[in-house]
């Protein structure tokens, strides 16, 4: 989904100045450099490579049952387990529960302490995840992110794992379908008559200068590195982005389809409305569509399978461990102990001097005993939201295809009632595989379905949810994304489908400026730390990638002391 895609979404320009502070340059190492990606299948790395031809008719992406079946009746599952946790068997000097993009790349920068990472789902990644198809490999959650600055940490990251011989830049403008034509850039106003098109000029250019902060403009940095950047953020926070924009106009009236437009887009990058994301939060995502966009075979999850890969050569054997859902993190005297269940089903415990949580905070609540009262209410403040991905495998190999095409519908919406709104429309937008694999004979379209509203959730888990939701993806694609190709029914060979249940945390307004995200990311008993895209609830690989760099350094120091 756009930037979501990020889910690409984008926190990204300030991670110099960011982590300039911390001594990273100690993480960060030339051994791996230019090292060949794994390119096969592996038990739990981020790309499943063992699908076949025909995937089974189930979701992949989230499965709840299992954290559900244990999280939420805890004393059940306990007194199933014998009525206690067990004492520790193990003793290691740090643990990272979570094995998304945060907690692995918080793994990696602290590789020397050789951490045990604690992922509950079968695969690595969290929501940077993948599969292949003929190989092609394509994202079913996360699946681009912005350029990082030249000589900065990440950029220097990207280098050491070979991302940098992976990516391309996505090039086109910014094309859009509406009314079941194709637009080759929709800000140059082609979707309106000439009189009207000033508008889409005047933001285009804005959201332009924004971005490379020319007259006078401060592009808002988030994570905030200095306290003149955080005022610059709390500043834009208070208001909402719909707001802001409509504030550029000078009074004039947003054009129904730069209106469409921004709801779309903030469905889809945020799971929320245009009018419920913060202008902070909204500006660091648009504007950065005016930057530079990376893409990778796979999505995000090329940057997880990477990291993970790497993992495994330096950790010792079995301190990456796959379906391991913990249950319990106590704070002891001389550290913390955590509880879980393996892969096997079987209860175990380790004793850790610290502890990064890399998962949601909702979840965090569940775990961690003890949270003070402050926190607890931050993490009741979070909301998050869901999304689903169809890739749809084509028989045939398109031509001359841009990277993402953005679907407007009508050029209306109603942002009243989101539901309905979200509803009517389906996916908002499509990536096309064909365009990192230029070669091949066949292709694949990734598309974004956002349910940008409260209550979605508890829908994907019920009985008919794949049934309906496979039945409602083929409608949209064969009735309204085939046409726009050229492609007939019989060109599909398959539909795959994903759901994200908690994937994007809501970026509403006033979540920074009244000092929620302080209380959320701030160590609890000195040795637990936080990674986690919700510590910002910003849903990029930038913010998760950034609260690895920016904590790194403290869980050293803590480590050390």
């Amino acid at each position: 989904m756009d930037t979501r895609f990020l889910l690409g979404a984008l926190s990204r320009r300030a991670f110099v100045k960011l982590i300039a502070a911390g001594s990273t340059s100690l993480y960060l190492r030339p051994a791996w450099a230019g090292v060949p990606a794994p390119g096969a299948a592996t038990a739990a790395g981020p790309i499943d490579r063992g699908i076949g031809e025909t995937a089974p008719a189930l979701f992949s992406g989230d499965d709840p049952r299992r954290p559900h079946r244990i999280l939420w009746d805890k004393p059940a599952w306990l007194a199933s387990h014998g009525g206690r946790y067990p004492a520790p068997a193990e003793r290691v000097p740090l643990v990272v529960v979570g094995g998304g993009l945060g907690g692995l790349t918080a793994a990696y920068l602290l590789r020397k302490h050789q951490p045990v990472v604690l992922e509950q789902a079968a695969r690595f990644g969290g929501n940077a995840r993948g599969e292949s198809w003929r190989g092609m490999d394509y994202a079913i959650g996360a699946a681009y992110f912005t350029a990082p600055d030249a000589g900065s940490p990440l950029a220097a990251l990207y280098a050491e794992l070979g991302v940098d011989r992976l990516w391309r830049r996505k090039t086109e403008g910014h094309p859009v379908a509406l009314e079941g034509r194709l637009v080759e850039d929709f800000w140059r106003g082609e979707t309106a008559p000439a009189a009207q098109r000033r508008q889409f000029h005047d933001l285009a250019g804005y959201f332009h200068r924004l971005y490379n902060e020319e007259g006078g403009l401060r592009y808002p940095q988030i994570p905030a590195a200095t306290a003149a950047e955080r005022a610059h953020v709390n500043a834009l926070d208070r208001s909402s982005f719909r707001r802001h924009v409509e504030s550029r106009l000078g009074g004039r009236r947003l054009h129904p389809h730069i209106r469409t437009a921004f709801e779309h887009y903030c469905w889809s990058s945020f799971g929320a409305s245009f009018s419920e994301v913060g202008a902070a939060a909204g500006l660091n995502f648009f504007a950065a569509e005016f930057g530079d966009i990376l893409v990778t075979p796979g999505g995000n999850a090329a940057i997880a399978e990477r990291l993970h890969e790497r993992l495994g050569r330096q950790l010792p054997e079995g301190h990456l461990r796959a379906g391991a859902l913990v249950a319990n993190v106590r704070a002891v005297p001389d550290g913390f102990e955590v509880a879980y269940e393996d892969a096997a089903g079987s209860l175990r415990c380790l004793h850790a001097r610290a502890v990064v949580m890399a998962c949601p905070k909702f979840v965090v609540a569940r775990l961690v005993e003890g949270l003070e009262p402050e926190r607890i209410e931050a993490i009741r403040r979070l909301r998050y939201r869901s999304y689903l991905v169809a890739n749809v495998l084509l028989e045939r190999r398109l031509a001359q295809v841009p990277y993402d095409l953005y679907l407007l519908g009508d050029g209306t919406t109603d942002g009243r009632d989101i539901r309905a709104a979200a509803t009517r429309q389906g996916a908002t937008d499509v990536v096309f595989g064909q365009f990192l694999h230029p070669g091949a004979a066949s292709s694949v379209l990734t598309l974004y379905r956002p349910l940008p509203f409260d209550g979605a959730r508890p829908e994907l888990l019920a009985e008919a949810a794949y049934a309906n939701v496979l039945r409602e993806f083929e409608a949209q694609v064969v009735e309204g994304i085939l046409p726009l190709l050229n492609l007939r029914r019989e060109d599909i060979a398959g539909i795959r489908l994903a759901r994200w249940g908690h994937a994007l945390p809501v970026a509403e307004t006033g979540l920074i400026a009244g000092g929620t995200v302080d209380r959320l990311r701030k160590p609890f008993r000195g040795g637990m730390f936080f990674v986690q895209q919700d510590n910002w609830a910003l849903p990029a690989i930038e913010t998760a990638t950034a609260e690895a760099f920016h904590w790194a350094p403290r869980v050293e120091k803590y480590l050390a002391g």
